[in-house]
């Protein structure tokens, strides 16, 4: 699966457009978070890697400003486990276990539209990677 970040204007936001992408295409389209109200939005979506480009397209024609966000990674020799970035992750993808490391589940990130744990992290340990390079620049 591939993450998307959509993005709708106050113009087209109270039009039923995702609703209208996975009917058009048949293509199960999962949302992971969403922030929507009368001045416009975000849907961060995950589709199947075989099917992104024509979900991508399919919403741009729609009007709509998608983006493929960046994942995390951490550098596990940087990371002394501090668990500065913890408290902040709104979608509580970073975990202690019970010998007091740090985990992070990345089926639970959403990567950059928060990126808090990367500003959190003393020792500069998480950074921003693409997804799919390919996907940004269209």
């Amino acid at each position: 699966m591939v993450r998307i970040l959509l993005r709708f204007s106050e113009e087209i936001v109270d039009q039923p457009i995702t609703a209208q992408v996975i009917l058009e295409h048949g293509i199960p389209i999962s949302i992971v978070a969403a922030h929507i109200d009368s001045q416009g939005g975000e849907i961060l979506a995950e589709v199947p890697e075989t099917h992104v480009e024509k979900i991508i397209d399919a919403f741009r024609e729609k009007g709509v400003t998608v983006t493929v966000p960046k994942l995390i990674e951490v550098d596990t020799e940087k990371c002394f486990e501090c668990g500065a970035c913890l408290s902040l992750c709104p979608v509580s993808a970073i975990a202690f276990k019970e010998d007091s490391s740090v985990v992070f589940d990345e089926e639970k990130c959403i990567g950059s539209p928060c990126g808090l744990c990367i500003d959190a992290c003393p020792a500069k340990a998480i950074k921003l990677v693409e997804q799919h390079s390919s996907y940004l620049n269209r």
